[in-house]
Parts: C-alpha cells; structure tokens; sequence
C-alpha cells in the first residue's frame, strides 16, 4: 500500500506528474493500492480557501484521482492514527503528524516531497 502527501495529491490531479522523482513515479505506478489520509483532504480544502491552489474543492480532487489512478481515502481508525501521531515528536505540524501517523496505521509507504517527513519516518519515498 502507498499513501499520497498532500502536495503530491495537488500535482497528481493537476496532470503535473513531471514535478514527482522518477521513484516516486514507479511506486505509484506499481502500487495496487493508493491511499490519502482524510487529513490530505483537510489540507487541500485549507489551500483552495486561501487561494493557494485552483480546484473546486478537495472531495473534487479525490474525484479525479479515484477516476485517474483508483485513490482512495485510508480508512484507518483515528484513534489509531491519533495514538501513532503522539509516538513521535519530530515536527509540530499537526497535519503532518496526522499524515504520517495515518501511513503507519496502514502499515504503507508515503510518497512525499517533504524533506522533514523523507528525514524522520524511514517509510518515506521520493
């Protein structure tokens, strides 16, 4: 299983695939299972409030990826994903906390640009 950061989330239903490396590119490619944190989807929402992104709205996005690429939301428990989010105390992002947390909770790989996430959870692809 692979999850989704947001930012990679943003260029994937935006047909920017040229902004992922070439290995976050093949992991996509070759998972059978892609996955978002319900939390990605909070953020984009954030992002297209303050004009940061153009889309009519998050559940839009999830759309386009569902079609594109069959994306789907983690259906992990949040307790579960709020007890793995207070194991670490790396960054005091709670977004990327959450995400994190919500890919340990499936037990899958995040495919993310962030440098501070690659640094800290030993399951990050780029």
């Amino acid at each position: 299983m692979i999850h989704l950061d947001t930012q990679v989330v943003v260029w994937l239903a935006a047909k920017r695939q040229n902004q992922l490396s070439r290995r976050a590119l093949k992991e996509i490619e070759r998972s059978n299972d892609l996955r978002i944190s319900p939390i990605v989807l909070v953020e984009i929402e954030v992002l297209i409030e303050i004009r940061r992104i153009k889309a009519h709205s998050a559940l839009g996005l999830l759309e386009v990826l569902a079609d594109d690429l069959d994306v789907k939301l983690s259906s992990a428990s949040l307790e579960s994903v709020a007890r793995m989010a207070c194991s670490f105390a790396w960054t005091r992002d709670p977004s990327d906390r959450l995400i994190v947390a919500n890919a340990m909770a499936d037990n899958a790989r995040l495919v993310t640009a962030d440098g501070t996430i690659r640094a800290n959870f030993k399951d990050a692809v780029w």
